[in-house]
């Protein structure tokens, strides 16, 4: 206990001694998600376009924390698969737009200080906490509905789940290089991956409901998108309780580039070398020996 409360006060007592300064920024880039309707190998057919915002502080020349503020989108669709896997037939899909709010360690492999020493390039690894709200809707028939109201697998049903969250948590994680373009602009470029805790990121899961049940608990809206699964006259097929989804949770990610801007009172490439001054010279005095 005793060594873990000096470890704390010494990392305390350094942060304030090195306390350096604070960057603002822009953010852009794609973001891409991993779930029931893209899995990793077809990782980049849902790549969509995300920006955002970014301050981050910097304690010492190897540790910062970050506050970002992202918005992107996420989608996948059983049509980009191939008829092997059995998802074409499936023929479900979805859209979201995706909001997050992130607060991340990050530690520079390299020190990086423009102020004191020009230390232009440095590596890095991030990990922090975020907060994120989706909503994913589809188009049928040629309008787009939001599929988390439906319950097209019977939430909200008697002897179902209840209806699924849109503001979950996640965990992101990542690594990135970083440069100092100018005495106080900066590029990076990163990629991140975020672990989230929901696998609704698609609305899809767990198991068929039965079309009746659906029909009947959430309307014929729902039933019409919870199975999109037909024969050869155009009737849905039946499949309840076989596998609509899969367990496990989603994932989705972020990668592209931001540029800051670093808020020093003074930006310097070197250090300032002291001018020495010349300490005058003494004359001595004329010691002749005369007497006047």
């Amino acid at each position: 206990m005793k060594l873990t409360l000096l470890t704390l006060f010494l990392l305390l007592n350094t942060l304030r001694i090195n306390a350096q300064y604070g960057e603002v920024g822009l953010v852009m880039g794609v973001s891409n998600y991993l779930g029931d309707l893209v899995p990793s190998q077809e990782y980049f057919l849902g790549t969509s376009f995300a920006m955002g915002a970014t301050y981050q502080y910097n304690f010492t020349n190897r540790i910062s924390v970050r506050g970002n503020l992202i918005w992107g989108q996420i989608r996948g669709d059983d049509k980009n698969s191939t008829y092997g896997s059995g998802r074409r037939q499936r023929n479900l899909d979805f859209h979201s737009h995706l909001l997050e709010f992130s607060v991340l360690a990050q530690v520079n492999i390299l020190p990086f200080h423009p102020k004191r020493n020009f230390k232009p390039i440095t590596p890095y690894g991030f990990i922090g906490i975020a907060v994120f709200h989706f909503n994913p809707t589809t188009t049928y028939k040629g309008t787009q509905y939001y599929l988390q109201p439906l319950g097209t697998e019977g939430q909200g049903l008697d002897g179902y789940a209840s209806k699924y969250s849109l503001v979950e948590l996640s965990i992101p994680f990542g690594f990135g290089i970083k440069f100092c373009l100018t005495k106080r602009i900066n590029l990076s470029f990163e990629f991140g991956m975020r672990k989230t805790f929901t696998d609704y990121l698609d609305d899809v899961s767990g198991d068929y409901a039965p079309l009746d049940e659906v029909r009947t608990g959430n309307g014929f809206l729902a039933a019409d998108l919870s199975n999109r699964t037909y024969d050869q006259a155009g009737n849905q097929i039946e499949k309840a309780f076989t596998p609509r989804g899969h367990s496990g949770k989603d994932w989705y990610t972020f990668m592209g580039f931001s540029v800051t801007y670093s808020m020093h009172k003074y930006i310097y490439f070197e250090k300032k070398k002291k001018r020495k001054t010349a300490k005058p010279k003494k004359t001595k005095k004329n010691s002749s020996g005369k007497w006047m």
